[in-house]
């Protein structure tokens, strides 16, 4: 039976509340750039097995319309590139665990599906939601039910994705817990690590850093970078994965100022019916670009000077605007004139916990309570001389907390101060410790607060097609990649380069939405350029300028990266020559090297004292006899000269109980991370998605 472990993808099982009563799975994606034919194509195979267009698009497209159908929510290019990115690790997922779920015997009934949604065993994705939480504050059964009912009865295609997911995480987490209780160490294994960790030596050495020295003193010819080259480029860290690489320069599309003029206009128009609107909320979601509805106090001096003016001196359903702010238009309605109550108050503050008892610390609070009490002059030197709050502790500001809302302070130090009358002074028992709460004064503030609807201001269909004809024409007149250069400085345009772009990327750095970039990308030919791609409001043009196969680099490749190593080769020959057969004292006078000392240094360490991570250099001491100086040892950082001064055998283990434990532990915790991907890795997993979308 193969190992497999269960992992929470991105699209796992994380609920969230729409609308207080709805709870949803992170959706992910939707299909783009469907072309005649693609129900034939094969998008990749898992274990040699093919995944379908056809399957794929469905699940896709039941994602996306379930969010805009049963949660009412738009779905931008950003939420469709996460729905398809889910999707597809979901169908992987499916093909990579489930069959070793099943060839374990592993399975879920409707009881225990039941359960783990509103029974004895409720998911942590569901019992932690605010809103299925009853007035105690504990998970409330009933409101889980009721919950489950409207989304079988109101959005039939998210409840049997849903369903599926915690069915399918379900089988994947029992299978998980079976692995990680099959974790078992040896006494052989749990003496190997007590040793490694006990084993210890100590010892005194010079490092000559590779970087000390400028890399250009050390001259590597064409040779040298071959023979590196023929006998490193099947290193597995130099292991290329296919890729492709190509330059781009962008034709942004900005608003022109009849753009701009047309916008406000538009926002004109709807004054009127937003002043006589009934449901600012609604109106506010129906008409802003953000989609969203916020009753906000206004903040006096957010607006321009006379659009400032306009509001904080309006009445209860006046609008006004639009005015600009940054690159929006905006339309402000004063919704309402709410008093918010404010107290001011100052505070004793005597923190509990770090080995005090509240008992204790409750005591010494009655004590100050009785001596402010008795003598309200006595307040700020008890402020200065027993208060732990940093914010109001100094004798400038007496403990004094100015003027507050009920929001800003925890509750109980807010019943302190609003329920009690001006000059009470009481203690109030907080998170933090014991207040001793005097109340100085209290009053009502008007607060004005607003609803708005924002405009960004957009480019117009004719703006776009204005750029899309520069760019257009910059891909016509351009046949190379001297040319495309040449043009794109003429015309002040950046070219960006993009090294790697590896097929399960969807990403290009500098690009709003990439997907039609990477599409173009992963099919293009050396040396063409494109035809203008939209990228949010962009134009792209882009040429490939080379494709990398999977496996070992070209040399072009890794110039660089080899350069920087054979450079390393030659400086290590040169300072070994230096450094051979002397002592740590002559290198330090000859070589300006410092000594440094390494005391009690572990088998299992893995760097030495200054930032040295040396793993195999550390095992070349241990190799070491008491009182030896070693050749000069060859790092990934420097070369080393070592002399060891004592050493420490690990004493006899008296119990390895507790190393077993925790080989145990530490096994166990890499199982949710690595099991699945090792697994896919065993049965092969290839995404061809980037050649179709």
């Amino acid at each position: 039976m193969a190992i497999i472990g269960k992992i929470r993808e991105r699209s796992g099982l994380l609920l969230v509340l729409v609308g207080g009563a709805m709870a949803a799975f992170i959706l992910t994606d939707l299909f783009s750039g469907r072309g005649n034919g693609r129900q034939d194509q094969v998008l990749g195979t898992v274990g040699g097995e093919e995944i379908s267009a056809v399957e794929y698009e469905r699940r896709v497209n039941d994602e996306i319309e379930s969010y805009r159908n049963d949660f009412g929510q738009q779905v931008d290019a950003q939420v469709t590139e996460q729905v398809r990115n889910s999707v597809w690790q979901e169908m992987v997922k499916e093909r990579v665990m489930m069959p070793q779920v099943e060839e374990a015997g592993f399975s879920i009934t409707k009881s225990e599906y039941d359960d783990i949604r509103f029974g004895d065993n409720i998911l942590p994705e569901f019992k932690n939601q605010q809103n299925f939480k009853g007035e105690d504050g504990q998970v409330s059964k009933e409101r889980l039910q009721q919950y489950f009912s409207n989304v079988q009865l109101n959005a039939p295609v998210y409840h049997a994705i849903q369903k599926q997911r915690i069915m399918d995480n379900r089988m994947y987490s029992k299978y998980t817990t079976l692995v990680k209780k099959s974790v078992y160490v040896n006494s052989a294994q749990a003496k190997d690590d007590y040793l490694a960790k006990n084993t210890k030596t100590s010892f005194n050495f010079v490092g000559k850093r590779y970087d000390s020295e400028p890399d250009s003193l050390f001259k590597v010819e064409d040779k040298d970078l071959r023979r590196f080259y023929d006998q490193h480029k099947n290193d597995k860290q130099y292991k290329q994965q296919a890729s492709r690489k190509f330059e781009y320069v962008l034709f942004p599309v900005k608003a022109s100022a009849a753009d701009r003029e047309a916008g406000k206009l538009d926002l004109e128009e709807l004054k009127a019916s937003f002043a006589a609107a009934k449901n600012d909320s609604t109106f506010a979601i129906m008409n802003s670009d953000s989609r969203t509805y916020n009753m906000a106090p206004y903040t006096e001096g957010a607006a321009d000077k006379l659009n400032d003016s306009l509001i904080v001196n309006a009445s209860v359903g006046t609008v006004i605007g639009p005015y600009q702010q940054g690159e929006q238009w905006k339309l402000v309605k004063v919704h309402e004139l709410a008093d918010v109550p404010e107290a001011r108050v100052r505070h004793i503050l005597l923190s509990t916990g770090k080995e005090k008892s509240d008992d204790d610390v409750k005591k010494l609070a009655d004590s100050l309570l009785t001596v402010v009490k008795r003598d309200r002059s006595k307040f700020e030197d008890m402020v200065v001389k027993f208060s732990e709050d940093p914010g109001s502790n100094t004798k400038e500001k007496g403990g004094v907390y100015d003027w507050f809302d009920k929001k800003q302070m925890v509750p109980e130090f807010t019943a302190a101060s609003f329920d009690e009358k001006v000059g009470a002074i009481t203690i109030a028992k907080t998170t933090y410790g014991f207040h001793i709460v005097e109340v100085l004064g209290q009053r009502s503030r008007q607060e004005r607060r607003v609803v708005t609807i924002e405009r960004d201001m957009k480019a117009s269909p004719a703006t776009f097609k204005e750029e899309y004809k520069k760019a257009n024409d910059f891909s016509l007149r351009n046949k190379d990649l001297d040319s495309f250069k040449k043009s794109a400085e003429e015309m002040g345009l950046q070219v960006t380069p993009v090294d790697e772009l590896r097929s399960d990327m969807r990403f290009v750095p500098g690009l709003q939405d990439a997907n039609s970039t990477v599409t173009w990308a992963n099919r293009a030919e050396i040396g063409k350029l494109s035809e203008p791609i939209q990228s949010g409001d962009n134009y792209v043009v882009g040429i490939l300028t080379g494709i990398r196969a999977e496996g070992a680099p070209q040399l072009e490749d890794v110039r660089e990266t080899f350069t920087k190593e054979v450079v390393k080769e030659k400086k290590a020959e040169a300072w070994t020559e230096k450094m051979k057969g002397k002592d740590l004292a002559t290198l330090v006078s000859e070589m300006g090297l410092q000594q440094q000392t390494a005391p009690d240094l572990a088998l299992n360490a893995s760097s030495l004292p200054g930032g040295y991570s040396e793993t195999r250099v550390i095992g070349e001491i241990f190799a070491l006899e008491n009182g030896q100086t070693s050749v000069p040892l060859k790092g990934d950082m420097a070369v080393y000269v070592v002399n060891v001064t004592g050493d420490t055998p690990a004493p006899e283990p008296q119990d390895l109980n507790i190393d077993k434990a925790s080989l145990v532990q530490r096994a166990q915790s890499r199982i949710d991370g690595s099991l699945f991907n090792a697994l896919k890795e065993a049965v092969g997993v290839k995404d061809d998605r980037s050649k179709f979308y």
